[in-house]
């Protein structure tokens, strides 16, 4: 009795450490001008950005000294061709556009997603997106530049999180995009935790060895009856 309730803790933990998913998160802010990830898994931290994960070492800078810079000669600039202004699109147009170009390309990816065999397609449900927050400032300093920047911008968002929850588990923060006119440039804030469960891959591996093992049996099997039928053949070619 005693021995069973070991075995049965056994795989209990087991269990729990294959359904422990490993983590990767990442926060990436324009405006601060941060970006930052770790990966990790039961709150150890292997690795990260700063350089203090488990299996990290810190390098000591080696301190060179600087070259001059050598000077430059000055080139002649040419004159620059007066070029006809393009003509602007609407905000309506480009949002369907980078719509349908977003659409298009994860139509091809969802295909070729579907032709791969059974142990990838059990990879890839063990992943999941969890905690996705997304805020974008789209800057122009013309009004209407920034009015088809923020229509393009607007799309590809929606659109990219749409099609990323339609292909696997996704946990949505905050979405947020803003038009900020009289700013030089856009500026992004993309942060997340993207997860793995250590199963899906156990599972994949079975699933590669019980095919292997069945395609070797198979062909076996063939290898046999054609033997067996060369050999009949030959009895009927002597008889």
């Amino acid at each position: 009795m005693v021995g069973w309730l070991i075995v049965l803790g056994i795989l209990a933990l087991l269990l729990g450490l294959l359904l422990s998913p490993f983590s990767f998160a990442w926060d990436y802010d324009a405006p601060k001008d941060r970006f930052f990830w770790k990966l990790s898994w039961l709150g150890i931290s292997f690795a990260d950005s700063a350089g203090k994960g488990l299996f990290q070492r810190e390098k000591e800078e080696s301190q060179k000294p600087e070259k001059e810079p050598k000077k430059k000669k000055k080139k002649r600039k040419k004159p620059k061709k007066s070029r006809k202004p393009a003509k602007k699109k609407s905000p309506k147009s480009s949002e369907k556009t980078e719509k349908q170009k977003l659409e298009h390309g994860w139509a091809l990816i969802k295909g070729s997603l579907s032709v791969l065999p059974k142990p990838l397609r059990l990879l890839w449900k063990g992943i999941s997106l969890k905690q996705l927050a997304v805020g974008v400032q789209v800057g122009r300093f013309d009004a209407q530049e920034c009015a088809l920047a923020y229509g393009a911008a607007n799309a590809a968002v929606y659109t990219a999180v749409g099609l990323l929850g339609s292909a696997m588990q996704l946990q949505v923060q905050q979405i947020q995009v803003q038009c900020a006119f009289g700013q030089e440039r856009s500026r992004w804030v993309v942060r997340g935790r993207l997860h793995f469960c250590p199963l899906a891959a156990v599972a994949a591996l079975c699933s590669f060895a019980v095919g292997y093992a069945m395609q070797k049996n198979r062909q076996g099997t063939d290898g046999k009856e054609k033997k067996e039928d060369t050999a009949e053949k030959e009895h009927a070619a002597v008889g």
